[in-house]
């Protein structure tokens, strides 16, 4: 998604304290990503990792609230 060598710690963090949605891409070549996910998080987590991404404008509205929010 960034386009350039990430740690994977980082990758599996990103997403609220889980994993990027596509870990499974990113590291299948490097280790057995799979098996990880599975071994790892549960099956609740999981629906959690690989939901589709919120549309943009959702996203926004929601960072806009939370910033309201804080002041």
């Amino acid at each position: 998604m960034l386009g350039h060598f990430i740690p994977f710690r980082y990758c599996r963090t990103m997403n609220e304290r889980l994993p990027c949605r596509s870990i499974l891409d990113c590291w299948f070549n490097r280790l057995p990503i799979r098996e990880f996910i599975e071994e790892n998080y549960g099956e609740e987590e999981q629906q959690r990792i690989f939901a589709p991404p919120k549309a943009k404008l959702v996203a926004l509205a929601e960072i806009v609230e939370n910033a309201q929010k804080k002041k």
